[in-house]
């Protein structure tokens, strides 16, 4: 009975391990970004951004584009009408992840607009 109980304890044991990795889920890492352009300007740097970071398979949404490479996916979302373009990458590793989002944010031209000054009264 005690060699019963301990398989049974040693199969609960693997089923709550491999649920907790299952429920962690992938990293997910974000930038942003101001978007001073229309929507398909966005949306065709969102397209060069992604490819010219390696990602392949894309596919396009109203207002995202998305790439696959190995266990990661990559979006360049714009929402031109409130100004802002944001960049999300996901994949197993935290640190990959990361990267790839800086990796987006850098490769996506924006022109740098200057900021907007409060009027003098």
């Amino acid at each position: 009975m005690s060699m019963r109980c301990m398989a049974l304890g040693l199969g609960w044991l693997m089923a709550i391990s491999v649920a907790s990795v299952a429920a962690a889920g992938p990293a997910v890492a974000t930038r942003w970004n101001n978007a001073h352009m229309s929507q398909e300007e966005c949306l065709k740097r969102a397209e060069e951004t992604i490819a010219r970071v390696g990602f392949g398979g894309l596919e396009r949404s109203q207002q995202s584009r998305f790439g696959t490479r190995e266990d990661y996916t990559a979006s360049v979302r714009c929402i031109v009408s409130n100004w802002i373009v944001v960049f999300i990458a996901s994949g197993p590793s935290r640190t990959r992840a990361d990267e790839l989002a800086g990796a987006l944010f850098q490769n996506f031209k924006v022109e740098q607009l200057p900021p907007i000054r409060p009027e003098s009264r």
